[in-house]
């Protein structure tokens, strides 16, 4: 097979991984469970200068929905939860303090209070499940579009390349073709499945949050309405005597 046309099928396979990754990207984005990539878009102000948030922070997942950041020093707060809040209006914030080792100038260890913000990925409620499965079409829908462009061109540049080229090769082109096509277009199905999956786990975990909150709610009126009539009775009982 000819330099040129290997190129060819070089560059198809840079667009579509490409397309695939700020799929990947814009997905992640939508935030359902705590992900890394849902961090980069935050920058803090530190000393007039923006910075990255892994530059100015220690970051630590402490489960599936929350993170704890730590601004590496203190003064910084106000900053971390406004940065936060920017990039995504939509996380939790909490102030919370955690005891940490440290060690002092005297190279004695001690106990301290180090402040951190807990930042808690939104609700999946039925509101935002029509919102994040909508948004994650939309994206799978955008990035199938693009691959298919990218193919139309590939298509056009290929059979300008192929001209006089023998059956066999015309063979080995267009399996090579096919597997390249399999290969970008099953990360892309996979990753949109995956993203609806999550979506509907966390779903689930709100409905079944929402369901217990009722549950102890009718259980503690129950209990109230019980008492009430237990004083109510007692009452009455003296009443008689």
């Amino acid at each position: 097979m000819r330099r040129i046309i290997i190129n060819e099928f070089q560059d198809l396979s840079d667009a579509l991984s490409s397309y695939s990754s700020m799929f990947a990207y814009r997905i992640k984005n939508l935030c359902v469970k705590v992900d890394t990539a849902s961090l980069l878009p935050i920058q803090v102000m530190v000393e007039g200068e923006m910075q990255n948030l892994e530059k100015c922070t220690i970051i630590a997942q402490k489960d599936d929905y929350n993170y704890m950041i730590f601004p590496k020093f203190d003064e910084d707060m106000d900053a971390l939860q406004q940065g936060i809040a920017v990039a995504h209006p939509e996380f939790k914030q909490k102030i919370e303090s955690m005891k940490v080792d440290t060690v002092d100038r005297e190279g004695k260890s001690k106990q301290t209070d180090a402040r951190y913000v807990l930042v808690t990925m939104p609700d999946v409620d039925d509101e935002r499940y029509d919102i994040l499965k909508d948004g994650v079409k939309l994206a799978y829908d955008q990035c199938k579009a693009q691959m298919d462009a990218a193919n139309a061109k590939a298509d056009v540049r290929l059979a300008e390349l192929c001209v006089g080229e023998s059956k066999e090769n015309m063979d080995l082109i267009k399996q090579e073709r096919d597997k390249l096509n399999e290969q970008w277009e099953g990360h892309r199905d996979k990753l949109y499945n995956e993203k609806l999956q999550e979506i509907e786990d966390a779903h689930n975990k709100w409905l079944a949050d929402r369901d217990a909150k009722e549950q102890k709610r009718q259980e503690d009126e129950a209990s109230h309405s019980d008492s009430a009539a237990h004083s109510m009775k007692i009452d009455q009982d003296e009443m008689a005597n």
